[in-house]
C-alpha cells in the first residue's frame, strides 16, 4: 500500500534521518530511504539507487573529517519537505550553506535534491570526482 505520511511522519523521518548521518548509523539511514533512492545536486551530479547513496555518503563523511548537518528550519511544502541548515566543518570546502528539498516515496525518503554554492562540495559531486579518478 502506498500511503501518504502525515505532515509529523515527514518531519520526523527527516530528523531521524539527519541524525542518522551524522551518527553514521547507514542501518538506520537504509530503513528510511527508498531502495530507489536519488541524490541531486545543483551542479547536475547525481546518485541513484539506495547502496550508491550511502555508499558515496560514508565515504564523503570519511573523508571530508565527518561534517555534521545543522538544520536551522524545516518546512512542509505539498507532497514533501524543505530543508534549510549547514555542514558545519573544518574544511573550507565542506562547511557552509545546505538546502534540501525532500519528497517522499510511500513511505520512505525518495529523493533529496540539494543546494550549495558551487564551490561547496556535495555527496554526489565527491562520488563523480571519485569515479573519474578510479577510471584513471
Amino acid at each position: 500500500m502506498n500511503k501518504r505520511l502525515s505532515r509529523k511522519s515527514r518531519a520526523k523521518m527527516v530528523g531521524q534521518l539527519v541524525d542518522a548521518l551524522n551518527r553514521f548509523d547507514y542501518e538506520a539511514v537504509e530503513r528510511l530511504i527508498s531502495p530507489d533512492m536519488k541524490v541531486v545536486d545543483a551542479g547536475g551530479y547525481r546518485l541513484e539507487g539506495a547502496a550508491a547513496v550511502i555508499d558515496a555518503d560514508r565515504t564523503f563523511r570519511e573523508q571530508a573529517d565527518r561534517p555534521q548537518i545543522i538544520v536551522d528550519t524545516l518546512d512542509h511544502w505539498g507532497k514533501g519537505m524543505l530543508l534549510r541548515g549547514h555542514l558545519e566543518s573544518p574544511m573550507a570546502e565542506i562547511d557552509g550553506p545546505l538546502m534540501w528539498r525532500i519528497e517522499f516515496t510511500g513511505n520512505r525518503i525518495g529523493l533529496i535534491e540539494t543546494t550549495r554554492p558551487l564551490d561547496r562540495m556535495t555527496a554526489p559531486m565527491f562520488a563523480s570526482r571519485r569515479s573519474a579518478q578510479a577510471a584513471r
